[in-house]
Order: C-alpha cells, then sequence, then structure tokens
C-alpha cells in the first residue's frame, strides 16, 4: 500500500485529506438527511492527499446549495477531530 499521507503544513487552517488520521470519512447533513461514509483509502486515490477537507466536503455533497449564501449546504464531518 502506497503511503499518500503528507506532513501537516503550518499556518493552514483545515486538514488535508492527507492528514486525515482516520479510516473512514463520514458526513451527515441535517438539513437534507444526507449521510455516508467513505473510505479514506479510495478518496486518496480519486482525489489525492492535497484535496483540503473542506473541499472534499462539497465534492461529496455535490449539494446545489454548495454555493447559495441564503439557502447553504450544511454538510458536515461526523468526526470532527482537533488539532
Amino acid at each position: 500500500m502506497v503511503d499518500h499521507r503528507r506532513e501537516p503544513m503550518v499556518g493552514r487552517g483545515s486538514w488535508s485529506l492527507g492528514e486525515w488520521p482516520l479510516l473512514l470519512v463520514r458526513v451527515l447533513c441535517d438539513k437534507c438527511g444526507r449521510a455516508g461514509q467513505y473510505r479514506t483509502d479510495k478518496l486518496l486515490e480519486q482525489h489525492g492527499a492535497g484535496t483540503t477537507m473542506p473541499d472534499l466536503r462539497h465534492i461529496i455533497a455535490q449539494c446545489p446549495r454548495r454555493n447559495n449564501h441564503s439557502d447553504p449546504c450544511m454538510i458536515v464531518f461526523v468526526d470532527r477531530l482537533e488539532r
């Protein structure tokens, strides 16, 4: 297995997919009821280690509300990690 993880970038405010320490990335949207879980290794293959978690959230959601500031997408990561 290839290790796609990278050292954390100092000063960046969000995790990258390569820094995600869990085997799964789980998401949930209370607004629309969408929920899912994705294997981190598969996401790394598809999107690369440098993809930020906020960007990945929107890629996964494919929500038409993602750019609607008056009715935004509410998808969140179930597993919130502290830096």
